[in-house]
């Protein structure tokens, strides 16, 4: 996703997850979990959803942007839930996209432990060559950056490349 869509859409996602938690928080939704827990039992869980997922005609997959929810077990206060993958910059053919980091920045597909699995399984593309970590320029500077790390300096983004 290009980056100043991701970031114009940051507020309204905002305010849709303060939504959720207003209705997931309330009373009367908590009551009815724990009525639901307490009915099918021990050793289950019960679980409300709200999901925000961004389809493209181009891909059959979704990309989610936002997962939050409420669970509850038997005899227990339900407790908020939340899904979502932070999101991570990367540089690809199309220059900079924005997905959640376990998501592929090309086909949108779950691709995650990036550094393990180096390709991603659905479309191909490999860290390193064709795709590649996008950090903002003080990242690298900080003390928990790797110095063995491949960086190339990105001067018309102002990013660091890994």
């Amino acid at each position: 996703m290009d980056p100043a869509v991701f970031k114009a859409i940051q507020p309204m996602l905002d305010k849709l997850a303060d939504l959720a938690n207003k209705q997931l928080l309330s009373a009367d939704v908590q009551r009815l979990l724990a009525e639901f827990a307490a009915v099918v039992g021990p050793k289950k869980t019960v679980s409300i959803n709200f999901t925000v997922d961004l389809c493209d005609e181009e891909r059959e997959v979704a990309l989610p942007l936002l997962t939050t929810g409420l669970s509850g077990f038997p005899g227990k206060e339900p407790f908020r839930t939340w899904g979502d993958s932070t999101p991570q910059r990367y540089v690809v053919e199309e220059g900079i996209q924005v997905v959640p980091h376990d998501r592929c920045p090309e086909c949108w597909e779950t691709w995650d432990f990036k550094l393990q699995n180096p390709s991603c399984p659905h479309c191909g593309i490999t860290m390193g060559e064709t795709c590649r970590t996008c950090l903002p320029s003080p990242a690298w500077k900080k003390p928990w950056f790797s110095k063995t790390i491949y960086r190339v300096f990105c001067n018309k983004h102002a990013n660091n490349i890994v």
